[in-house]
């Protein structure tokens, strides 16, 4: 089952590279704080994402994230398309989301280097892209209605973290599955998104106003010093129930494609605790 879903995500991956982006669901930054003591706070920027966790107790945290991405490069005159196959990010996708989470976190061995953390928690957000027919049908005159090509949808979502890491004073790495169940709804197609193209209206229709559970590790690496660190974090994203929407005449498992499957963040951590100042 496990080497599956590794399988899966490269898969998905490699599909991606190869397609327009058209992204209905962009995954946040996955919240790693690694906190260790009560009172300590973790938070972190980046480009699209800013997150905060703070400890009440000893081993009780709570966090908070929120993330929005202002794309539609389609809609830039002097864009050439080039970077619409980028597998790490999504210029053509618009939107957001927030959410909050509550968690238990444990340091481990006798100099508590290591952290074991889960965070369960609930969000809401939506995203908005435009199909390929837009930059078909865009002649540079701006005579055509940009709403008629958007597909849009706005979606809630429960998810589980357990993450497992280590914190020091130079450097934090830790590993995390985030399973992310999201509720699609509300969704709205332009005239003129899948004008033509039946065959992908009908892929997109197999997962408008629909539930997916993806299953989102991601890979975190902390270098600094004490209170301030560079981060990075690669993350993969990956539908776990997707038998629900292929194709049985044609066996077409492209609907990845309104999925983005990897993301690449870097951006500043700010920690602020007590134990740095420990032996």
């Amino acid at each position: 089952m496990k080497s599956s879903i590794y399988v899966a995500l490269f898969c998905t991956a490699a599909v991606a590279v190869s397609s327009c982006n058209k992204r209905i669901y962009v995954p946040n930054q996955v919240n790693v704080p690694l906190l260790k003591e009560k009172y300590e706070f973790k938070g972190s920027i980046t480009p699209t994402n800013l997150q905060g966790a703070f400890a009440v107790t000893d081993n009780i945290a709570i966090m908070a994230n929120g993330q929005y991405l202002w794309g539609f490069n389609y809609a830039d005159p002097a864009n050439n398309y080039d970077d619409d196959n980028d597998l790490f990010r999504d210029n053509n996708t618009r939107g957001g989301l927030v959410e909050g989470a509550v968690g238990f976190f444990k340091p481990i061995g006798p100099n508590k280097k290591a952290v074991f953390d889960v965070y369960a928690g609930y969000g809401s957000g939506n995203f908005k892209t435009l199909t390929g027919n837009y930059k078909s049908d865009n002649d540079g005159t701006g005579n055509i209605n940009l709403n008629d090509y958007v597909i849009k949808n706005r979606f809630s979502k429960v998810f589980i973290q357990p993450s497992f890491g280590l914190a020091h004073r130079v450097v934090e790495a830790a590993f995390s599955s985030r399973f992310s169940l999201i509720n699609f709804y509300d969704s709205n197609i332009g005239v003129k998104a899948f004008e033509n193209n039946a065959a992908e209206q009908s892929k997109y229709m197999r997962i408008y106003d629909k539930t997916v559970v993806f299953y989102e590790p991601a890979f975190t690496v902390r270098v600094g010093y004490k209170y301030v660190k560079f981060q990075a974090q690669l993350q993969f994203s990956t539908p776990l129930n997707d038998n629900s929407f292929y194709d049985d005449n044609t066996n077409d498992k492209n609907f990845n494609e309104y999925f983005q499957p990897v993301n690449f963040n870097m951006g500043v951590a700010i920690n602020l605790a007590k134990w740095y100042n420990r032996k």
